[in-house]
């Protein structure tokens, strides 16, 4: 059974990884790009990841964890 998502972090990481989730697969993503978005499969694919790593880096800026032994 899932556990019940309890802080303001938990409920932005988990709205990142869902968004992510939910991007087009990369193969399909090459075989519609230029009929949906007009560009080539593999521009529309690099755009992607682009997409993907702002979502991650939005996810986490601001975000400190602390290590063992007190270092961050």
């Amino acid at each position: 059974m899932a556990r019940a998502i309890n802080t303001p972090l938990e409920v932005k990481l988990y709205d990142a990884l869902k968004r992510i989730s939910q991007y087009e697969q990369p193969e399909r993503l090459i075989k519609n790009a230029e009929r949906v978005y007009g560009i080539p499969g593999e521009e529309a694919l690099e755009y992607a990841y682009e997409n993907v790593l702002g979502e991650a880096k939005r996810a986490i800026k601001g975000v400190r964890i602390r290590r063992h032994g007190g270092q961050l």
